[in-house]
């Protein structure tokens, strides 16, 4: 079944987490699309615990979810939040150049592919299969070590902040790539679509797999937008452009450099 019952529970739970967009435009697939992950989860074990139907491997996955979504959710809003009030008293951001129709279409779009990142976890839950089995550890073990890279970047990206402010993080994680955290969400994602490799037929599939695809692509292009922002800001200095032409941007050995310099930053 594409469509298993409570499926507009999953839809109408994600519309209300991505509806932080209206806020700010980009919060739609970075903010909500973070805080639905969690949210999601959290309600497909709900489910799963009503229907006696939980397994250790499902908890565990669940509670990696919700992790991540504080990572890729709660705290980037937080700070965010936090560098406003500093600056104004905090105020919505008009953005009166996105006509309501875009925004209306964005906030959907993000709302289903929410829930279809999360759907190989919601179809184990629907098909109400209790026992894990080996693919769910393995599975488990690749979403473990996504969410440990996110984790570690996150802290060592606001120790270095702290330390330096003028410099961007260079140390740790960082000395392998310029964007540890995309890369543990690749590795996160691909870690969920494995779960439902025991669980997955059909059109399910096609549902899951253009799940991942979209998790890969917001990655990814949070990967680069970073990028960008950091060689603007950056590349004036000598220590960052030795270090940026060095390092890999998101998967060392594998993707290119891509460095490029403004011509003036200040």
């Amino acid at each position: 079944m594409i469509f298993p019952a409570l499926t507009w529970v999953l839809l109408l739970l994600s519309a209300v987490f991505c509806a932080v967009g209206f806020y700010k435009f980009s919060y739609f697939t970075t903010v909500g699309n973070g805080l639905a992950a969690g949210g999601l989860a959290l309600a497909s074990l709900i489910i799963a615990l009503c229907r006696g139907k939980s397994s250790a491997a499902l908890v565990l996955s669940v509670l990696f979810l919700l992790v991540y979504s504080l990572f890729q959710g709660a705290f980037p809003a937080l700070a965010e939040w936090l560098r406003t009030s500093r600056r104004q008293a905090l105020k919505p951001e008009a953005e009166s150049n996105t006509p309501v129709y875009v925004s209306l279409v964005l906030w959907l779009a993000a709302a289903l592919v929410s829930v279809m990142q999360i759907s190989p976890l919601w179809y184990r839950v629907s098909a109400g299969v209790g026992k894990d089995s080996i693919f769910s550890w393995i599975a488990l073990i690749v979403t473990a070590a996504g969410l440990l890279i996110v984790v570690l970047a996150h802290r060592q990206g606001v120790k270095q902040r702290q330390e330096d402010p003028s410099l961007p993080p260079m140390r740790g994680l960082y000395n392998w790539m310029r964007c540890p955290s995309q890369l543990g969400r690749l590795i996160f994602w691909t870690g969920i679509l494995l779960s439902g490799i025991s669980f997955l037929s059909g059109l399910q599939w096609v549902i899951a797999l253009l799940g991942w695809a979209s998790a890969v692509f917001l990655a990814l292009r949070s990967a680069f937008r970073q990028d960008r922002r950091d060689r603007k800001k950056y590349g004036f200095l000598p220590e960052y452009r030795e270090y940026a032409e060095d390092t890999h941007i998101l998967i060392p050995l594998i993707m290119p450099k891509n460095v490029k310099w403004e011509e003036k930053e200040e």
